[in-house]
């Protein structure tokens, strides 16, 4: 989401390192130079199977246990295994220290849902939240719902909303046909875009001014129906837009929800965004709800004031009520962990706990009552919708027993619709691949790769040698196995520097677009990126609080937006631009190549110096498919093995790209089979066998 400060929530925070996880038996291998992979030749990218049982001697099973008030606070992992003692908060960073033993699964531990009334419980407290569990009509809610209705008067919701999250029914309908899940996720390119930027229809209208990068521009669902034709004539098979859920005006970018049951009037209607499901879904293109249930927007203030609390001592005590939270029967102060506004990013009780800064408030997701909640919600979405997957939003600040319930709760709800494989992905801006592997085991299907995002930047843009690259692919590799596959892989999104700076020529864009769509994973594609579009930040390194990504990687897309810079004037929904026109060759080329998609990656080259030649074949069901980048400013050329096997002396190979360009394989003085390859200035080839 957007996130202010997002740079201090960082590589930092801690969690498993990339040596402390390991699997098994990763699927995916990478081949050393010179080593024949035609034993892996067959090998498949699986979905994962995760175990999330621990052997780390300091965690013990089966249950949860409510501790006594003198025994401090539990602390729970996901899903059920616990601490064998109650622990202080010092003990959450030494078990996360702690190094599990070959095999096991690493889970960071969690503040269970015990912890609000644990710390300095009594009969009556825990009698109190029995009745809240119960949730007939806490007093709570009606004080909470007299607050807000007496200061601000009743929030009028959009017509035909439900106000009650009891009201609202779940059970499927029976013969209702829902649109069905794809045969395999890895197929899949999915574009990601900022409703508020992308396209406005003549019915959006902009909040504030226009020209102001954290203004509503006005962008809505309406003007992403309109342009369903231009994404399927990029090649895009789905789409994530930024949430469409109401909330506070000023929130353009729709991370603060006030009302979890109904669509922003700013960006439409819940009937126009049905009509885009359905539109998008006549032209194969799945759509990925944006789900926001970490947090809500700034419903209140707190009596004395946001600064963090810390975890010792009662909650924060609410003050009033500043904007209508609905459903009514969710706002419910019990429901939030009220411990104030983060100040620190890298402190776990902070991370779990607090607030995002401004004053949005934080669910209490630890607690079993507001996970029935938040999954019924989630439900609801998908029976009225129709989507094919969700985004959750800021994962790794959830309570992971949440997210081992969330995910396969609402994968089971899906299929009894008939959705088989729906997705789930988790977004957790981690630079470390062993926190990536921890949201899996818990229970969503997918992620984004950000640590290999952070790994790479240097070396994609020419500024670094390409063997960072294979080194990137390796750790990712060891620590994720068959996973891998099934990970969003990005080069830039709506939290990140755009991939192009201001003044790099627009030619990077092919061995990165290429890099992006032929490596192990789910490509996405940031809208605005098949346009060429650019960040005034010139450097490499992460965005940060001196030099944050957004807003100016929002810029507006259509025609008459007033957000924009000299490469996004104008109308930026050109078919025929050098950008547009690329990746859509490259989309057609991984829709027409099994291996490109599905196959088990195996480097085959490296420039350990500077800037030049990485390639990769990969492998499916017999065929081998080689794709050779050259990140280098004028044209290169390696030498490199290829599978033996598949891919003998003698081989002539065409390049899917450049249809004139051709090369055939030789033997190696090592033995095996070799091929040499000449690649223009920041190109990239794609190397097939020819027909016969």
């Amino acid at each position: 989401m957007r996130r202010l400060l997002a740079t201090l929530l960082s590589a930092a925070l801690v969690s498993p390192s990339a040596a402390q996880v390991k699997t098994a038996v990763p699927v995916i291998e990478v081949a050393p130079v010179g080593v024949s992979g035609a034993a892996a030749a067959g090998a498949s990218l699986a979905k994962p199977t995760l175990s999330p049982t621990l052997t780390a001697p300091s965690l013990t099973a089966p249950t949860l246990t409510l501790p006594s008030p003198a025994s401090g606070r539990g602390i729970q992992t996901a899903p059920v295994q616990v601490l064998a003692q109650p622990a202080a908060p010092s003990a959450i960073n030494a078990a996360k220290a702690e190094a599990p033993k070959d095999g096991a699964k690493a889970v960071v531990p969690d503040v269970g849902p015990a912890v609000q009334v644990a710390a300095q419980s009594t009969p009556a407290d825990l009698e109190r939240v029995a009745k809240d569990a119960a949730r007939t009509e806490p007093a709570p809610v009606a004080k909470a719902v007299a607050q807000t209705q007496g200061r601000l008067g009743k929030l009028q919701p959009p017509a035909g909303t439900p106000e009650r999250l009891a009201d609202v029914d779940v059970i499927p309908t029976p013969g209702k046909t829902y649109y069905p899940s794809p045969a395999d996720w890895r197929d899949e390119v999915v574009y990601s875009l900022m409703l508020d930027r992308f396209n406005r229809s003549k019915d959006g209208k902009p909040v504030g001014d226009p020209k102001s990068g954290v203004s509503r521009h006005g962008g809505d669902i309406k003007g992403v129906t309109e342009k369903l034709d231009y994404l399927k004539g990029l090649g895009v098979t789905a789409i994530i837009m930024s949430p469409v859920t109401m909330g506070i005006p000023e929130a353009y970018h729709g991370y603060a929800p006030t009302h979890l049951l109904a669509v922003d009037p700013h960006v439409g209607t819940m009937d126009d965004y049905k009509t885009m499901v359905a539109e998008a879904h006549k032209r194969g293109i799945r759509v990925i709800l944006d789900l926001v249930l970490n947090h809500v927007g700034p419903v209140f203030e707190y009596a004395e004031g946001s600064k963090w609390r810390g975890m010792d001592g009662p909650a924060k005590e609410i003050g009033e009520w500043t904007n209508e939270l609905l459903p009514r029967d969710m706002a419910n102060p019990e429901h939030f962990t009220r411990r104030g506004v983060i100040d620190n990013w890298n402190d776990h009780d902070q991370s779990q706990f607090g607030d995002f800064p401004p004053n949005y408030r934080h669910w209490a997701t630890e607690k079993r009552e507001v996970q029935d909640d938040l999954i019924k919600v989630s439900q609801w979405w998908l029976k009225e919708t129709d989507v094919d997957g969700v985004r959750l939003d800021a994962i790794r600040h959830m309570a992971p027993s949440f997210v081992a319930r969330f995910g396969p709760e609402i994968k089971r709800y899906a299929a009894s619709l008939g959705k088989k494989d729906f997705i789930v992905v988790g977004e957790n801006s981690t630079g470390v691949d062993g926190e990536v592997l921890g949201d899996l085991s818990r229970g969503v299907d997918s992620g984004y790769n950000y640590p290999e995002y952070r790994r790479q930047s240097f070396a994609l843009h020419g500024k670094a040698p390409t063997r960072q690259l294979e080194d990137s692919f390796r750790a990712a590799a060891d620590a994720l196995g068959g996973a891998l596959g099934r990970i969003v892989r990005f080069i830039d999104n709506h939290d990140t520097y755009r991939f192009l700076r201001q003044g790099e020529p627009e030619g990077l864009l092919k061995a990165a677009f290429a890099f992006l769509l032929f490596s192990t994973g789910i490509p996405l594609v940031y809208y605005g990126a098949e346009q060429a579009f650019r960040q005034v930040q010139g450097r490499l390194t992460p965005e940060g609080g001196d030099a944050p990504a957004d807003p100016q990687n929002r810029e507006d897309m259509f025609a008459d937006g007033e957000f924009k810079s000299e490469w996004s004037r104008g109308d930026k929904f050109d078919a025929a631009s050098p950008a547009y026109k690329l990746l859509q060759k490259l989309a057609e080329t991984r829709k027409d190549l099994a291996p490109l998609r599905r196959g088990a990656q195996y480097v085959r080259w490296s420039d350990p110096w500077g800037a030049g030649i990485y390639a990769f074949s990969r492998i499916h069901e017999g065929q081998e498919v080689v794709v050779v980048l050259n990140t280098a400013g004028e044209a290169r050329e390696a030498e490199m093995f290829v599978d033996g096997g598949l891919t003998p002396a003698g081989t002539a190979l065409a390049d899917a790209l450049d249809g004139a360009y051709g090369v055939e394989t030789h033997a190696g003085a090592e033995g095996g089979s070799k091929v040499t390859v000449r690649v223009p200035a920041h190109g990239a080839r794609v190397l097939v066998r020819k027909a016969k």
